[in-house]
C-alpha cells in the first residue's frame, strides 16, 4: 500500500513475509499460529482464472478480478517486474481469515519496536492472522508501556516464496487504490533490501503511484480521466506526506531536547494539535479533495501511527529523480534501483549515480 494512509485505522499495504517464514515471534505459539493462517488462505483460494469461468462471483468482484489481472500482466510485461507467485490466486475472506500488523514505539522518541526473522531481517511489526492474537500482543505492548497500532491488512507480499492470493477485503478499495496496491506488492518481489523496511516501502510507494499512471495512460491513451483521476489522488497524497514529514521532523526535533521522559510524553500532544490545526487552515485548502483527509482532525498523539505513516513515504522526489534521469524506461530503472539496494547505502548510491549523470551533461 505508497504510501498515504488516508484513514489511520485501516489496513495498509506493510510486508507480511514474517508470516510466511521462520523467525522469533511474542511466544512459542505464533509460527504456528502463522502457519495455520497462511495454509488456511492457500488453501480455500481458487485460480483467478477459473473464478472468472465461472458464474458464482458478482459483477463488481468480476470486474476488479479482471483488473487486478490486466494490472499484474502490465507490471510484468512493461514494467518488467516480477509478480512471481502474486496475485493469481483469489481468497474470499469475507467471513473467513482476516490478516493483521501490530506495530509499537517508544513514547518519548520515535523509535520503533522491532523484531528479527531470517530472509526478511529486522521488521517494525508483526503479522497475525488471528484477531485476538493480534489485540492480545498488541494490549500486552501496552501494558509494557508502548505506543501500539494494530490495523487490517489487505494486501502482503511473501517475497515470492509462497502464493500470494488476493483477498476479497481488497477489493473493497477503489480501482485506482486497486492498481496502486498491485504494482506496490509486486515491487517487493522483485526488489528487496534486508533490514531496510523505509527504503523497501517507500520505494514501493514509487512504483505505485507512478506506476498506476503510466498504466492508465498506456491503457486508455484517447480517455485521459483515469490518469488524470489517479494523478489527482496522488498530489494530494503529497500534500499530506509533506505534512506528515514537517511533523515528523518537528516531533524528533522536541524529543532530542534535554526534557524528562515525562516531559517529552506530555509535550507532544501540544505538537500535534498545533499540527491538526495547521492542516486544515493550511494544507486541506490545497487540495483536490479536501474533504477526504477530514480525518486529520483526529490525528492520533501516537509515535507508533507516526512511524507507520513516515516509512512509506520518505525520498518520492529521489526516486522520481532516477526514474526521469532514465527517461521514464521502467526496465532501465530497475536496474539502478536494484544495484542500490545491494549496495551498502542506497540512498547515497542514487544521489551518486545522479550526480555521475548530471556531470555528464
Amino acid at each position: 500500500m505508497a504510501r498515504g494512509f488516508e484513514k489511520p485505522t485501516r489496513g495498509w499495504l506493510l510486508m507480511f513475509a514474517p508470516a510466511m517464514l521462520s523467525g522469533c515471534g511474542p511466544d512459542l505459539l505464533y509460527l504456528p499460529s502463522l502457519a495455520i493462517g497462511q495454509s488456511e488462505i492457500v488453501l480455500r483460494s481458487v485460480r483467478i482464472d477459473d473464478a472468472l469461468t465461472g458464474d458464482t462471483i458478482a459483477d463488481d468482484i468480476r470486474a476488479k478480478l479482471e483488473l487486478i489481472r490486466e494490472v499484474r500482466d502490465y507490471a510484468h510485461g512493461t514494467m518488467r517486474l516480477d509478480p512471481g507467485q502474486g496475485f493469481r490466486l483469489f481468497y474470499d475472506n469475507t467471513d473467513g481469515t482476516r490478516t493483521y500488523n501490530v506495530s509499537a514505539s517508544y513514547k518519548d522518541r520515535l523509535e520503533p519496536v522491532t523484531w528479527t526473522f531470517p530472509i526478511v531481517g529486522t521488521l517494525p511489526y508483526l503479522g497475525f492472522f488471528d484477531r485476538d492474537r493480534a489485540e492480545h500482543h498488541a494490549e500486552t505492548l501496552r501494558e509494557d508501556g508502548y505506543d501500539v497500532f494494530m490495523y487490517e491488512v489487505d494486501a502482503y507480499s511473501t517475497l515470492n516464496f509462497l502464493p500470494n492470493p488476493v483477498q476479497a477485503t481488497m477489493l473493497e478499495r477503489g480501482e485506482i487504490s486497486i492498481v496502486d496496491t498491485v504494482i506496490h506488492e509486486i515491487l517487493h518481489s522483485t526488489i528487496w533490501r534486508t533490514n531496510d523496511t523505509t527504503f523497501n516501502e517507500s520505494l514501493a510507494t514509487f512504483f505505485g503511484r507512478s506506476g498506476t499512471v503510466d498504466f492508465y495512460l498506456d491503457r486508455s491513451p484517447d480517455h485521459p480521466e483515469m490518469a488524470q483521476a489517479a494523478t489527482e489522488r496522488f498530489e494530494d497524497v503529497d500534500l499530506y506526506n509533506a505534512f506528515i514529514i514537517e511533523l515528523h521532523l518537528e516531533l524528533e526535533m522536541f524529543f532530542s531536547s534535554d526534557a524528562s521522559s515525562e516531559g517529552k510524553i506530555a509535550g507532544r500532544a501540544e505538537i500535534v494539535q498545533a499540527a491538526r490545526a495547521r492542516f486544515a487552515t493550511q494544507v486541506q485548502p490545497l487540495m483536490h479533495t479536501p474533504e477526504a483527509y477530514d480525518w486529520v482532525a483526529d490525528l492520533p498523539v501516537n509515535n507508533a501511527w507516526m512511524l507507520a505513516n513516515y516509512r512509506y513515504n520518505f525520498d518520492l522526489d529521489l526516486f522520481a529523480r532516477v526514474h526521469d534521469a532514465n527517461d521514464r524506461d521502467w526496465p532501465r530503472s530497475i536496474d539502478v534501483f536494484a544495484t542500490a539496494a545491494d549496495s551498502s547505502d542506497p540512498k547515497r548510491y542514487l544521489r551518486n549515480w545522479l550526480d555521475a549523470r548530471e556531470g555528464k551533461r
